[in-house]
């Protein structure tokens, strides 16, 4: 309990999950029901079965919806333990919860019978003999999930560090000798060109746990795309669609950039005449949407290994922040290649949350 670790933990990172959450009480009440079932099937004895389900039904129910508010009222509480503390505790706090349960139903049983009231301990026992296997299961269970979300978390953290650290060597040495070539010709442009090249370092050494604002990313990505088409020339057109509030809407820092930095590396370069990269950013009152379109031909590989990369790194951190609220999809249209990312709109700076 004095591990400073443990005590400053965010709970986003604890093995049990938030009990209260729609989702988690639809899934208890649907498991509740299935168990009832289950047990209702193995000790029916010739008596009405649908009385049978009902009983087990309301004290499963019963005693599953009083132990999860329990844990949920307690979880901010116990993530100041160890995971073997705190899930202990959560056991014990089960099979207490279900042994008191059990009593109280015998007693109330009795009572609307208007017999004396009679210990059965074999119902009690039974009822927290399987109390005990199920929390012992969902316990095991989500002391799991929480390992794989770390796993996850780790690795997303180590792949997203490695996006943030690298600027293509290509890119790189192509922009030292276009700044080479302007040195003595357009020393503005060049100076222009040092300017870029420092914002995009700097973008890729931030903060990454801070979200930006979309006004900061599209900057990002201009200063990529200014350096790309002194390289490239006319060959490379760019046509902004914006129709969102910039300094309003925040995402995770190098979000967009990469997949423009694709565009122009896989859609662009490899055609003669080169082409449009087409980025339409749109918001409404839940979402921000992002649309990135290039050309494509038939003898292209719209998802070349160096495509994938950036798309799989940026689709498994978005997962990792957002969960199923967020969306990358790749589209082959006639002609075009068009990536979509769709996030959920958040108007603050806040930090990251991890699910």
């Amino acid at each position: 309990m004095t591990n400073k670790n443990v005590n400053n933990r965010p709970q986003t990172s604890f093995f049990l999950p938030d009990l209260c959450q729609t989702t988690s009480v639809f899934l208890i009440i649907l498991n509740a029901e299935l168990l009832a079932l289950l047990l209702s099937l193995a000790r029916f004895d010739g008596e009405n079965f649908w009385l049978v389900l009902a009983r087990s039904s309301l004290f499963i129910q019963w005693v599953a919806l009083i132990n999860a508010g329990i844990l949920c009222a307690l979880r901010s509480r116990l993530s100041r333990f160890s995971d073997l503390q705190a899930a202990s505790i959560s056991y014990i706090s089960v099979i207490l919860v279900t042994f008191v349960a059990a009593l109280l139903a015998q007693y109330l049983d009795s009572a609307a019978g208007q017999f004396d009231y009679v210990y059965r301990w074999d119902d009690v026992l039974f009822s927290v003999v399987i109390a005990a296997i199920v929390a012992a299961f969902w316990m095991r269970l989500f002391y799991l999930q929480a390992q794989y979300r770390q796993q996850l978390m780790a690795e997303t953290e180590s792949r997203f560090q490695a996006l943030q650290a690298r600027i293509k060597p290509h890119f790189l040495f192509n922009s030292m000798n276009i700044l080479t070539s302007l040195i003595q010709v357009a020393p503005e442009k060049a100076e222009k060109v040092v300017e870029d090249l420092s914002e995009l370092f700097r973008a890729s050494l931030s903060d990454h746990k801070k979200l930006v604002t979309l006004q900061d990313e599209v900057a990002i990505c201009k200063s990529y795309l200014d350096i790309e088409q002194l390289r490239l020339g006319d060959r490379l057109q760019v046509d902004w669609q914006i129709q969102a509030d910039l300094d309003t809407c925040y995402i995770p820092p190098l979000t967009l950039q990469p997949l423009i930095e694709n565009a122009v590396y896989h859609g662009i370069q490899p055609l003669v005449d080169g082409g449009t990269v087409t980025i339409i950013l749109q918001s409404d009152d839940e979402h921000l949407s992002m649309f990135i379109e290039n050309p494509y031909q038939e003898n292209q590989d719209p998802e070349s290994k160096g495509n994938q990369v950036a798309v799989e790194n940026i689709k498994n951190r978005l997962e990792l922040l957002y969960g199923d609220a967020s969306a990358l999809h790749m589209h082959q249209k006639p002609n075009a290649y068009q990536v979509e990312v769709k996030l959920p709109k958040q108007l603050s700076n806040e930090n990251i949350s991890r699910r």
